[in-house]
């Protein structure tokens, strides 16, 4: 009589041996989350200066910003979409809202009466209140931070001041970095993909605070219709 093979416990082995592989393939393809980027290796005016380069190069990306200044007459608020080359949204100044819309060099605005009695133009009121006018490059110079490139740039003034250890944080559901600098400026950027900024803060004589979101390609921006053009003024 022969011997009956003990394929149970052999079974038992085999399977337990096809589970461990298994879990350990898991693992490597990806059961332990995304690859990071390598910013929390970097330091952090390093970690900073990617983020502005990724920035730049962006297609396009929704930014929301404020200040805390009462005493500049700066812009307060702006909620924007920007490209290479457009920026579109708006823009909360003196206390009033401004509609802007930026297409390379040209700048046009829409602003309500009340923002032109707000800072004592109350005689342009009925010339130019609720249209768009497209603005003389004195005027459209006070826009010109709000473009991808100057954007990018005026912040690249900060990096000297990032040190110290980089932070892991999670910002919702991203994985991000945290590199600061005494003062509390500090570049919160994404720590897996593109090493995007998703918030900075700019401290000093007023703060600065800045979320980015919608890093992709944008909608194609038009000049307005029926612009009052006052670009000819200098």
């Amino acid at each position: 009589m022969r011997a009956r093979p003990r394929c149970g416990a052999i079974g038992r082995t085999l399977l337990g041996l096809g589970l461990l592989l298994a879990l350990g393939a898991a693992a490597a393809c990806g059961g332990g989350g995304e690859k990071t980027n390598g910013l929390e290796k970097l330091p952090a005016a390093e970690v900073g200066s990617r983020a502005l380069t990724a920035l730049r190069s962006a297609p396009g990306v929704h930014v929301v910003g404020s200040e805390e200044d009462p005493s500049s007459d700066s812009p307060g608020r702006y909620d924007l979409v920007m490209s290479a080359t457009t920026t579109r949204g708006t823009i909360e100044e003196y206390g009033q809202r401004t509609q802007l819309v930026k297409i390379n060099n040209d700048t046009y605005v829409r602003r309500g009466r009340s923002f032109y009695t707000a800072t004592g133009d109350g005689d342009a009121a009925d010339l130019l209140a609720d249209r768009w006018v497209r603005l003389a490059p004195a005027d459209a110079a006070k826009y010109s931070y709000f473009t991808l490139g100057k954007l990018s740039d005026s912040l690249g003034s900060y990096l000297v001041g990032l040190t110290g250890d980089v932070r892991r944080e999670k910002v919702g559901d991203a994985r991000t970095v945290r590199a600061a600098a005494p003062d509390g400026t500090a570049f919160v950027v994404a720590n897996t993909g593109p090493t995007y900024p998703l918030r900075i803060t700019v401290a000093g004589s007023s703060t600065n605070q800045m979320t980015f979101d919608d890093f992709g390609p944008t909608a194609a921006v038009t000049p307005p219709g029926s612009a009052v053009d006052l670009s000819s003024l200098g």
